[in-house]
């Protein structure tokens, strides 16, 4: 009797389904006790139910900017902006975003946007105080430039070298850094990054030879100790290496960065205990770092601490729903507590084991070669198939890298267009691939401008495809012989083929999508003249290009940024 009242009462329950606003105010709870990644979580719901609410949107922007997620955070503000060009505030939310990334002229620009749009707004006391620090900072840097121009240039030099070096390009690397190190060899830090390039090459000996020679020189360099630590380990003198780490931990440092070299050092020398309280002091800085989560978690893991590794991996699976990796070492960490595996000594790098890479990128393979349909009912039944290719993306592998986001495009819907500007978003990635999936979201009707990370600063873009289009006005055909002319006077010499091939790059796009008004011919030779020079690495001085010009600095940035998104998709 009981069973038959109790199946008759399922019978009656109606399923309870919440709206957005319930999410929406969790979220409000969680952001009143600094809960961010639960706060996260809800504002993701929230948006689920209601996706085109801005509110939500700005929120979950905020959140992200509180967690230091500012080209995420920059992308929900511009697709605000998208849709909602009244919302004024979204400029002074990037205006914080871009000092995040240290990019402080764009930074300035959407300020001074912010400020113009609403003078009196909640933001605007902030705002104009932050322009008053960036306006100093700006006069000093140029300073620097003009003081020391050569010297600028090899700065861009050297962190293009440490761009290789990041990616795993050590080759284009070693050849970039030696360049840097031959003509500044007080850059201390391109030496250090030069002798990581030569070890990650298997050249351990001179990787030594460098660090050995900065240390001399500098006998508290964290990280020429730190690289000396780990290559004497590779060699197999302990003795050695434990003096190099020694010394450094008696410093007594709280930079972050340094923490860091000093955690990721201690990880690769198998030192679990000596990393894991060190790390415990380095996420009171950086509380929402995925990798330094995963190094946490891994240092638990080898100390046996196999509930803790799991809160860890856990966490970074509700920051970032879509991790694979995480995903992975919480199976494993399940599967072990169960008795079910063995536990056996993690590396600490964030992927997830040779077999298991080889497995997945089998997967990946064979899921190309689906037919159309059946991969698009892949592609659409869930997040599996998705999360497996955004972790595809990380391999070191242009091959894989340029199928994945093609079968993606294929697809031609509002998931695969978020996946495709979710990936022009990526700091460390290669240029072309930035290009390319730009022009499959234009290709794809994806609505444009469209905010991409390209030659390492996050720009807003205009994608044209076409091609063919030439010059035909007479002022602007002006335009590229004034800055020809100015640019001789300044330097000496210039590559006038390559002005007149930018600014004929230029007129192509804006016949395409619309032509600006070209009210002082100056302002845009000033700015093509700023354009060329940034891209040749040639030190300017903002402020004192425009006096030579005769226009303000305002109209130089803003006809520069017009130019950049313009011209950008043009070059290799």
């Amino acid at each position: 009797m009981a069973k038959e009242l109790f199946a008759h009462t399922l019978k009656k329950v109606v399923p309870f389904e919440q709206n957005g606003d319930f999410y929406y105010r969790k979220a409000r709870k969680y952001i009143e006790s600094n809960n961010y990644i639960n706060a996260l979580s809800y504002y993701r719901k929230a948006l689920e139910k209601e996706p085109d609410n801005i509110d939500y949107s700005m929120d979950l922007a905020e959140v992200f900017t509180e967690m230091g997620y500012f080209n995420e955070s920059n992308q929900i503000l511009f697709s605000v902006i998208q849709k909602s060009p009244t919302r004024p505030e979204c400029y002074f939310g990037m205006g914080c975003n871009f000092l995040g990334l240290q990019e402080y002229e764009k930074a300035q620009e959407c300020l001074e946007k912010y400020l113009d749009l609403d003078y009196d707004g909640p933001y605007a006391d902030e705002a104009a105080d932050l322009l008053d620090i960036l306006q100093n900072q700006d006069y000093y840097f140029d300073k620097i430039d003009e003081v020391d121009p050569v010297k600028a240039k090899v700065f861009l030099a050297a962190s293009k070298g440490k761009t290789y070096l990041d990616r795993g390009d050590y080759r284009r690397a070693i050849k970039e850094l030696e360049k840097v190190v031959r003509k500044e060899p007080s850059l201390v830090f391109a030496r250090n990054n030069l002798a990581l390039a030569y070890y990650c090459t298997g050249k351990v000996e001179k990787a030594i030879e460098i660090s050995a020679a900065v240390v001399d020189e500098y006998p508290f360099n964290v990280h020429a100790n730190c690289n000396l630590a780990l290559f004497y380990y590779e060699q197999g003198d302990m003795d050695k290496s434990q003096a190099c780490m020694s010394k450094v931990l008696s410093l007594p440092t709280e930079d972050p960065e340094e923490l860091h070299k000093i955690v990721v050092t201690l990880c690769e020398l198998k030192q679990h205990e000596k990393a894991n309280q060190l790390l415990k002091k380095l996420l009171r800085y950086k509380p929402y770092d995925i990798k330094v989560l995963h190094y946490m978690a891994v240092s638990c893991y080898n100390l046996k601490l196999f509930k803790t590794a799991y809160k860890y991996w856990d966490k970074i699976g509700r920051i970032n729903p879509g991790n694979t990796i995480s995903a992975y070492y919480k199976h494993l960490v399940q599967s072990v507590i169960s008795g079910k595996t063995l536990p056996a000594e993690l590396p600490y790098n964030f992927q997830v084991p040779y077999d298991e890479i080889v497995r997945r990128i089998k997967k990946i393979n064979d899921l190309l070669k689906l037919p159309s349909r059946d991969l698009q009912e892949k592609w659409r039944s869930g997040e599996s198939l998705s999360d497996l290719l955004r972790w595809g993306l990380d391999l070191n592998d242009t091959v894989i890298k340029r199928a994945i986001l093609n079968v993606v495009a294929s697809f031609s819907d509002e998931k695969s267009e978020s996946f495709l500007r979710e990936f022009i978003l990526r700091s460390d990635e290669d240029q072309e691939l930035i290009r390319e999936a730009l022009a499959m979201l234009k290709q794809m009707g994806a609505q444009g401008p469209y905010i991409a990370m390209l030659n390492g600063s996050i720009s807003k873009v205009n994608v044209s495809l076409e091609k063919d289009y030439g010059v035909n006005d007479s002022i602007l055909e002006d335009i590229p012989q004034v800055a020809v002319t100015n640019l001789t006077h300044h330097y000496g010499f210039v590559d006038e083929q390559n002005i007149r091939h930018i600014w004929s790059c230029v007129i192509r796009y804006w016949h395409e999508n619309g032509m600006p008004r070209i009210r002082k011919p100056e302002g845009w030779a000033a700015a093509l003249e700023l354009y060329y020079c940034e891209r040749n690495g040639i030190a300017v001085n903002k402020d004192g290009l425009a006096r030579s010009y005769g226009v303000s600095r305002a109209t130089l940035l803003s006809n520069l940024r017009l130019i950049e998104e313009a011209a950008i998709l043009f070059f290799e």
